[in-house]
């Protein structure tokens, strides 16, 4: 499915996943700094020092761990080995934090001097050990970084819209101040899933079929919690959608459904839903892939290969033409009164605001940035106000070179060429 989406030519990116390295160094450096402070002056000075290199240390090779993790998860087989190495130096890390909270109960359950100095050259001799151990590492993950071909990059991608950026960097950082709740707007979406049908005239291939599952949805992003960075994804049905349902006696009831964004372990954004050949949808569209099996962003190390779904979300595209006759009308009283309105400008400016802040948007995109930014908060447990050029770059570049960007794309060239890839709808 990832490849016949990337044959589609839809811009793609693969969430980069914390290595874990960084969480565990965090609770070791605290622990140290505990540490240091019930021991003598001189003891602790030196026992600063080391703990000054091995948070150093640690923050190199976090970068290189982060981008062999990413371009495994692209698909590059190669990087097994050097994974298994930062799952090594993590467990290390924990081992480590474990062997200090022990000695610090053994400083402050001392009765003599003779055992506390013993406790502060355990110390000493742990920290020297694991700044071997992550000295010893450190020329694989370069040379790993080397062969695949992997590189760190700030600038901003070519096919990202600064404005939408902004907006979407601003719900967020707006939020992060009430830390729970709706981030941004909601978001007036068609949904589609996707299920696998056996084609018996292609000798038994899977054939993969697209079926509408909610004409009219609602999609907001929402903070499930204030002591972290934790986001889900809900969508709602509304059956106000031009379409019959039977709701007597309960008979059908709006579908609902909530995502853990940890579960988003990839995401394309086409331009037009003619790629996919989704009826009646040539307006952008996104699709996420979804692991339901993974809880917390820890799942990501072994991804499961079974219960994966498909989502795509389009833009919602009403039926009939009523509204347009409806805003034509509206702008013919608009003439008319236009005395009238000047003379109560500044009320009606706050009501179209008001109105304006509560209705839905339509925008893909702006849905797709709050998707890509809230995931790389959750991910690193951090505003991205406070994360590098590096991160932010790597969670906005497209990794697919056959995807077409908005500024050139040709969408009935790409269907055409479509033809040939089994995507039916």
């Amino acid at each position: 499915m990832d490849e016949l989406l990337s044959k589609a030519g839809s811009q793609a990116v693969t969430f980069a996943i914390r290595s874990g390295i960084s969480i565990a160094s965090t609770y070791a450096i605290k622990t140290i700094t505990t540490f240091v402070t019930q021991i003598p002056k001189d003891d602790a000075r030196r026992i600063q020092q080391l703990k000054a290199q091995l948070q150093n240390r640690v923050e190199i090779v976090s970068s290189a761990i982060d981008l062999i993790k990413l371009v495994a998860a692209r698909g590059n087989t190669n990087l097994e080995s050097t994974l298994k190495l930062t799952r090594d130096l993590k467990d290390e890390l924990d081992e480590f934090d474990e062997h200090m909270r022990g000695l610090i109960t053994q400083v402050e359950k001392s009765v003599n001097a003779k055992s506390q100095k013993d406790a502060i050259s355990k110390v000493e001799i742990y920290i020297k050990d694991l700044l071997a151990r992550i000295e010893e590492v450190t020329p694989f993950l370069n040379l790993s970084l080397t062969t695949s071909g992997a590189t760190i990059s700030s600038a901003l991608p070519q096919q990202v819209s600064p404005g939408l950026l902004l907006q979407a960097s601003n719900h967020l950082t707006k939020n992060n101040s009430k830390k729970v709740g709706v981030v941004g707007p909601s978001f007036q979406v068609t949904v589609f899933s996707v299920f696998y049908q056996v084609d018996k005239e292609k000798n038994g291939q899977l054939r993969v079929i697209w079926k509408e599952d909610m004409k009219r949805a609602f999609v907001k992003v929402v903070r499930a919690t204030e002591t972290a960075f934790k986001y889900q994804l809900e969508i709602n049905q509304s059956f106000e959608d031009g379409r019959y349902h039977n709701v007597e006696d309960g008979e059908e009831t709006p579908q609902s459904m909530t995502l853990d964004l940890c579960q988003i372990t990839k995401l394309f954004f086409s331009v037009s839903g003619n790629l996919l050949k989704l009826k009646e949808q040539d307006a952008p569209v996104l699709v996420l892939k979804v692991d339901k099996n993974i809880i917390g962003r820890q799942g990501h190390d072994n991804p499961s290969v079974e219960d994966v779904m498909w989502l795509a979300l389009g833009g919602y595209v009403e039926e009939t033409d009523e509204d347009e006759e409806d805003e034509e009308d509206e702008e013919d009283e608009d003439d008319e009164d236009e005395d009238k309105e000047d003379e109560e400008d500044k009320h009606e400016d706050e009501d179209v605001k008001h109105k304006e802040k509560e209705k839905p948007s339509s925008s893909i995109t702006l849905l797709e940035y709050l998707i890509r930014l809230a995931s790389l908060q959750e991910n690193d447990n951090k505003s991205i106000l406070e994360v590098t050029d590096e991160r932010l770059s790597t969670y906005l570049n497209d990794e697919n070179p056959n995807s077409i960007r908005e500024h050139n794309a040709d969408v009935k060239v790409v269907t055409q060429e479509m033809q040939k890839v089994s995507l039916q709808s």
